[in-house]
């Protein structure tokens, strides 16, 4: 059973909220940079990165993006491979949703706050989670990822090529971390195998941003036909 509380059994200080986020606002920042500095590479500008980085708030789909119109891969693409890679938020929104009150503006704008990261942060064990450090943590980090992808789009051009300070590896690896977080057991490994199986067969002549949506598309029908197994 999962539960969702507003406060902890001991109220915590601002200092004990603020202080954990910092390091992940950091890193946002950091990988906003990379992330601007990508985006105005394949032509979006300055103005575009960083509304999608105020909007969209996800790294995962905003780089997904990137890569898809790095190849002029079509809007479809684009739409589709941001939305299976947000897909867990719908998940993750669930969970939180019983406990959150008041207006459905108030209401979506914590929803907008969860990152893979806030969601850790405020965590407290056995099913419990801090709305309170949630929402600090999600709104640092999305301040931290804006301004970085602002400076990233604005420096791109002092920068130079992205690729000579391998800022053009930035999404290939981030996209390696999440998956090697969730390489725990035989299971995981065959889904990640059949992933990779299922893309290398179509990237030679699919249409780009088309082998991520099957690769992605196979790993779930598999995962959920192993979980009814079990």
């Amino acid at each position: 059973m999962i539960i969702v509380t507003e406060t902890t059994a001991e109220p915590r200080s601002p200092a004990r909220v603020v202080r954990p986020v910092l390091p992940v606002a950091a890193a946002d920042l950091a990988d906003g940079m990379a992330f601007g500095a990508l985006a105005a590479s394949v032509g979006m500008g300055v103005l575009a990165p960083v509304a999608m980085s105020l909007l969209v708030f996800s790294g995962s789909a905003q780089y997904g993006a990137v890569a898809v119109i790095g190849q002029h891969g079509s809007i479809w693409a684009v739409v589709g491979a941001a939305a299976a890679l947000n897909a867990r938020y719908l998940l993750m929104g669930t969970t939180i949703a019983p406990a959150l009150t008041g207006s459905a503006w108030s209401r979506a704008g914590t929803a907008l706050l969860i990152t893979d990261g806030s969601w850790a942060i405020a965590h407290r064990g056995d099913g419990r989670y801090d709305l309170r450090t949630l929402r600090v943590a999600g709104a640092l980090c999305l301040c931290g990822w804006t301004a970085g992808t602002a400076l990233g789009a604005i420096l791109g051009d002092a920068i130079g090529d992205p690729g000579r300070l391998g800022l053009d590896a930035a999404y290939p690896v981030f996209f390696l971390g999440l998956l090697r977080s969730h390489l725990k057991d035989a299971r995981a490994w065959f889904l990640a195998v059949l992933g990779v199986a299922a893309a290398a067969a179509l990237v030679a002549w699919a249409p780009p941003g088309v082998p991520v949506l099957v690769a992605g598309a196979a790993g779930a029908v598999a995962g959920a036909a192993l979980g009814v197994r079990r």
